[in-house]
C-alpha cells in the first residue's frame, strides 16, 4: 500500500501495520464497523444451569450504573404501550457437566415487538389474505407449482413452453400463463431488505474504462431478517459466558465466540441491559464466467455470530447473506502500482457506504426483535472477517502483496523464530507513533488481530498442498510417493490417489484433507526421523485445531503440537526440502500460526470462522444467480435473482405457519385468563402457540418440507439398540449391539447379504484356519460363566472336530458408529466396514479385509482413552452371528 492510504483504512488498522509517514484520508465518512465497542452476543439474561453463577464486572458497579431492575425497569410485567413484556428464556445451547457463568445485566428485553409472522398478517395485502392465505396465487398448490418452476433451471422460454402444454393446464387452471406475468407476481410477496446502488465517483485524473456502480442492501435490514426468523430460535445466544469444567475455574472452556475473552470484555464496556450482536464479515473475488469470459466479483457476505456454528454452516440454512457487490474497477493508468493503490481505496471508499449503518449501531446501538418478538437494544460490532491472506492484507491495509503479516507489524522478512517481548516492544513503539496511533481514538475492538481470524481452508490445508506436500515428494521423490499412495485400500468415504498426487494441481480442499489423512503413514520410512516428525507435528497441528471445542488444556496442545515442528523444523532445510529458500529463512506468508492459541481464547474455536461455507455461498449466491441470466449486467441480475428467492422463502415459511395455525412468539402463562362457560366457542380454533424452532419444526413439516432443507435424519444407531434391547418381540440376533461402555454402536442390516453357512463351510470359505477352535473356545469360556476371553494365540484343540449344533448367518459389512470426542452426548458419523470373501470374479479377487483397532481394556473408553490401554489392529475378515 502507497503512502496515500485512508483513515477508513488506519480505522480498521489501528496502529498494526506501518502503512506511511503521512496518511492522507480521502474520506471523512465515519470508521468502519470495528472502531466501535463490540459487545459480544447475547444471551439471555438467566445462568445456563442451577449450579451456575452469575456475576456483575467491577465497574458496572463501582462506576455506579443501573443494574436492568433499577436503571431501566426490565422486571416491569408491561411495557410503556400496555403490552405484556416476555421473559428472557434460558440459554438454548447444551453446557451438560460444566460450570457455567454467564454475564449479568446482559441482553435485557425493553419491550414486546412484532414477530415475522405479525408483519406478514399486517401488509399490504392482509385483508386479500384473510379469503386466500396464498394471495397473489389462488391455491397451495398453485403456489407450490410456482415455486418449483422459479427455483428450477428453467429458462423464461422453456417455461413459457411448459405453459403451453395442455397436460400441464387443462386439469388445472392456472391464474397465470406466462413466466413474465408469474415473476411479476412476486412483487406482490413480503418484502425483504432492499437491495441499492449508488455510481461510485472517480477521480478525472485517473479514469476507468467503464463506470463503477455498488450495488448494496442496508446491514441493519439484513441482520434483521436473519435474527428474526423463526428458523434460528433454537440456536441463537445473547449472554457472554464464561464456561469451566468444574466450580473450581481452573480449566475454561471455549465453545463458541459466546465463551471467549473478547465477547466478555467488550460486553463490559455496554450499558447494562445492551445486546450485542457479533457480526460475520467475508469478502473475497469470485470468478462467474465458466470456462471463458474472465468476469468477476466482488461479494460481501454478512452473518451473525450469535448462531450456533454447526447451525450457521448448513447451506440449506441461507444464514450467511449476500450484503454487497463491491465494483472491480479498471483504471487506464500505465503504472500497475498506481492502479493497484487506486483499487484499494475505491474498496474502502465502498466499505464506508456499505458499514456505515453497523459502524452506528455498534456506537449507540439500535433496537431489533428476535424470532419470538422481544426487542432488545442491539450492538453490532465485528466478530469475525473471513478471508484469505491476500484480501487480510487488503482489508487491514498492509499491503506486501500477501507477504506483509495483516495481523502484527512484520514485514516479510521479520518472519521466522520469534524475537524477545522487550525487542518487540521496542519496535512497536515508534511505530505506533510514526502513525499517530495514540490521536485516533479508536479502540482496542478495531485492532485487525481481534477480527481477523486464523482460518483453515487457505492457512492450513491450501498451506500444506503447497508447502508440506512439496517438501515430501522434495525428500521422498515424486514417483516413490507416487507408488506409496497408489495401493492404498478404497474405504467408503474416503478418497484415494490410485495414480498419485505429484502431478496434481488444482484441487479443492476436501482433496487437500484426504491426502493429508495418509501423509504421515505414507513417507514413513522413506525420510529421516526428524522430518517425519515435522511433518507429523503439523498435521497434529491442523487436526487438534480443528475442534469445535477447547479447554486450556487442549487448546496448549495445539499450541505444544507447533512448538513440536518448531524444534525440529530446520531437518526440512538440511535434506533441501524446501527449494530457493534464502539465506535459510522461513518466509512464508500464509506461516503465521503463533496467533492460534490466542485467538481460541478470545474468540473460541477456530473451525467457526472456516472458509468452505462462504465459498459455498459464493456458488449460491453469486455465481448460479449471475448465469440464470443472458450475461449482460450480472450484478443486476444476481440482486434480481437473491431478491426473488428470499421472498419467495419467506412467504412459503408465514403461509406454511399460518396453514398449520401456529404462532410463534413466547409463551406467557400469566396471561390465561379463565373464560366463562357461557361464551359460545370460536369458529376457528385459536393459533397453536410455539416458541422453539425444535416445536415449529413439528407442526409445520407436514405442510412443507422444503423449509428445512434436507428431512433426512443422521442415523443413530445408539438409540435404535437402546429400542431394540428394550422391546422383547424384536428378531433375534439383534441387529443394533452396543460396546465399549455404551460409547460404540455396530448395527447390522436386517436380512444377511451372504449365505447360511455351517461353521466348518465358513472356515473354508473366509479361509478362517482356526476359527472352528476360537469359537468353542468362546463359547466353553461363555459357559463357564468367565469374563476373560482369549484374542489370540492357543486354541482348544476340540473345537477342530465339534460339529456345531447351529448354522452361521454372514454379512459382507457392518456399520460402526462411535459417540463425538468433544461431546459424549452425541452420536459421530457412522463408518461402513466391509468384509468378503475372496471372488476370482470380482474387484476384489483376493477378498475385502477392512483393518480395525479394538480396544480390548474394559478401563478405556474411546476416544478419551485414544491409544492408552490394551489395543490390537485386526483385519475383519467376515461379520457372522
Amino acid at each position: 500500500m502507497l503512502a496515500t492510504c485512508t483513515t477508513t483504512l488506519q480505522s480498521l488498522s489501528i496502529a498494526s501495520a506501518p502503512i506511511s509517514t503521512a496518511p492522507a484520508p480521502i474520506s471523512t465518512a465515519p470508521a468502519p464497523i470495528l472502531t466501535a465497542p463490540a459487545p459480544i452476543s447475547t444471551g439471555i439474561t438467566q445462568s445456563i444451569n442451577a449450579n451456575s453463577s452469575t456475576s456483575i464486572p467491577y465497574h458496572l458497579v463501582n462506576n455506579s450504573q443501573s443494574t436492568d431492575d433499577e436503571g431501566l425497569n426490565f422486571d416491569k410485567e408491561t411495557s410503556s404501550a400496555g403490552l405484556p413484556l416476555p421473559r428472557s428464556s434460558p440459554n438454548p445451547r447444551e453446557h451438560g457437566g460444566f460450570f457455567i457463568e454467564s454475564f449479568s445485566g446482559a441482553a435485557a428485553v425493553v419491550l414486546a415487538g412484532r414477530t415475522a409472522l405479525d408483519e406478514f398478517n399486517d401488509d399490504r395485502f392482509a385483508e386479500q389474505r384473510k379469503t386466500n392465505l396464498y394471495y397473489p396465487f389462488t391455491s397451495r398448490k398453485e403456489w407450490q407449482l410456482a415455486n418449483w418452476l422459479l427455483t428450477s433451471s428453467l429458462t423464461m422460454a422453456e417455461m413459457d413452453g411448459f405453459f403451453k402444454l395442455e397436460a400441464a393446464t387443462k386439469n388445472n387452471p392456472l391464474s397465470f400463463r406466462s413466466a413474465k406475468e408469474l415473476k411479476a407476481r412476486m412483487d406482490f410477496l413480503p418484502p425483504v431488505a432492499r437491495w441499492k446502488s449508488k455510481k461510485m465517483v472517480v477521480d478525472p485524473a485517473y479514469p476507468t474504462k467503464k463506470p463503477l456502480y455498488l450495488f448494496y442492501r442496508d446491514a441493519i435490514e439484513v441482520l434483521q431478517d436473519i435474527f428474526k426468523s423463526p428458523l434460528v430460535q433454537d440456536s441463537l445466544a445473547f449472554t457472554p459466558l464464561r464456561i469451566f469444567e468444574t466450580a473450581a475455574k481452573l480449566n475454561r472452556v471455549y465453545d463458541s465466540w459466546l465463551s471467549g475473552e473478547r465477547a466478555w470484555r467488550l460486553q463490559a464496556e455496554l450499558p447494562a441491559g445492551r445486546t450485542l450482536i457479533g457480526t460475520i464479515l467475508s469478502s473475497d473475488k469470485t470468478t462467474i464466467s465458466v470456462m471463458t469470459g474472465n468476469r468477476c466479483a466482488h461479494p460481501l457476505l454478512i452473518s451473525i455470530a450469535n448462531i450456533e456454528h454447526e447451525h450457521l454452516s448448513k447451506a440449506s440454512h441461507h444464514l450467511l447473506q449476500l450484503l454487497a457487490l463491491l465494483p472491480i474497477p479498471v483504471y487506464r493508468h500505465k503504472s500497475q502500482e498506481v492502479r493497484g493503490v487506486l483499487e484499494n481505496r475505491l474498496f474502502h471508499r465502498c466499505l464506508d457506504v456499505v458499514l456505515r449503518p453497523l459502524k452506528l449501531a455498534a456506537a449507540i446501538g439500535v433496537l431489533m426483535a428476535d424470532p419470538v418478538g422481544q426487542v432488545r437494544i442491539c450492538h453490532t460490532p465485528c466478530a469475525a472477517w473471513i478471508l484469505d491472506t491476500p484480501e487480510a492484507t487488503l482489508v487491514s491495509c498492509v499491503g506486501g502483496g500477501g507477504k506483509t503479516s495483516p495481523f502484527t507489524t512484520a514485514i516479510y522478512k521479520d518472519y521466522g523464530d520469534p524475537d524477545s517481548t522487550g525487542a518487540s516492544l521496542r519496535r512497536v513503539e515508534p511505530t505506533a507513533l510514526l502513525i499517530r496511533a495514540g490521536g485516533t481514538g479508536l479502540r482496542a475492538s478495531s485492532d485487525p488481530s481481534e477480527f481477523l481470524q486464523p482460518e483453515i481452508l487457505h492457512h492450513w490445508h491450501k498451506f500444506f498442498f503447497d508447502h508440506d506436500l512439496k517438501w515430501c515428494i522434495n525428500v521422498v521423490g515424486a514417483e516413490e510417493i507416487d507408488f506409496r499412495y497408489s495401493p492404498v485400500q478404497k474405504r467408503q468415504g474416503f478418497r484415494i490417489f490410485p495414480e498419485g498426487i505429484s502431478r496434481l494441481k488444482q484441487v479443492t480442499g476436501r482433496d487437500q484433507r484426504e491426502i493429508q489423512r495418509y501423509i504421515v503413514a505414507v513417507i514413513t520410512g522413506a525420510t529421516s526421523n526428524r522430518f517425519l516428525l515435522a511433518i507429523r507435528a503439523l498435521c497434529d497441528f491442523r487436526c487438534a485445531g480443528q475442534a469445535p471445542r477447547f479447554s486450556d488444556t487442549t487448546a496448549f496442545r495445539v499450541q505444544r503440537a507447533l512448538n513440536e515442528f518448531h524444534e525440529v523444523k530446520d531437518e526440512v532445510l538440511k535434506l533441501g526440502a524446501r527449494l530457493n529458500s534464502k539465506d535459510d529463512l522461513w518466509i512464508i506468508g500464509r506461516f503465521r500460526n503463533s496467533s492460534v492459541l490466542p485467538s481460541i481464547k478470545s474468540s473460541g474455536p477456530i473451525i467457526q470462522w472456516d472458509a468452505n461455507k462462504t465459498e459455498r455461498a459464493h456458488i449460491t449466491l453469486v455465481k448460479l444467480p449471475a448465469r440464470s441470466g443472458n450475461g449482460r449486467e450480472y450484478e443486476v441480475q444476481i440482486c434480481w435473482e437473491l431478491d426473488l428467492h428470499s421472498r419467495m422463502r419467506q412467504f412459503d415459511l408465514m403461509t406454511s405457519m399460518n396453514d398449520a395455525n401456529v404462532d410463534f412468539r413466547t409463551i406467557n402463562d400469566d396471561n390465561d385468563l379463565d373464560e366463562e362457560a357461557s361464551v359460545p366457542p370460536k369458529p376457528m380454533a385459536s393459533p397453536a402457540t410455539v416458541s422453539t424452532t425444535s416445536e415449529l419444526q413439528q407442526r409445520v413439516l407436514p405442510v412443507s418440507e422444503k423449509l428445512w432443507g434436507s428431512t433426512r435424519p443422521k442415523k443413530d444407531f445408539f438409540s435404535l439398540a437402546a429400542d431394540l434391547r428394550n422391546n422383547p418381540n424384536a428378531p433375534k440376533p439383534l441387529r443394533a449391539l452396543l460396546a465399549n461402555k455404551g460409547h460404540t454402536a455396530f448395527h447390522l442390516i436386517r436380512e444377511p447379504d451372504l449365505k447360511t453357512h455351517s461353521v466348518h463351510d465358513a472356515q473354508a470359505l473366509f479361509q478362517l484356519p482356526d476359527f472352528p477352535a476360537a469359537l468353542f473356545d468362546y463359547l466353553a469360556r461363555a459357559k463357564s460363566g468367565t469374563s476373560t476371553f482369549t484374542i489370540a494365540g492357543r486354541r482348544m484343540v476340540h473345537g477342530v472336530a465339534t460339529q456345531f449344533p447351529f448354522t452361521l448367518k454372514t454379512w459382507s459389512k457392518v456399520n460402526i458408529q462411535g459417540k463425538q470426542y468433544h461431546n459424549l452426548l452425541r452420536p459421530n458419523d457412522t463408518r461402513t466396514v466391509f468384509a468378503t470373501s475372496p471372488d476370482a470374479g470380482s474387484d476384489w479377487k483376493f477378498g475385502r479385509t477392512d483393518c480395525v483397532l479394538i480396544n480390548t481394556d474394559d478401563q478405556k473408553v474411546w476416544p478419551q482413552s485414544s491409544l492408552e490401554g490394551s489395543h490390537i489392529l485386526c483385519a475383519l475378515k467376515d461379520s457372522i452371528f
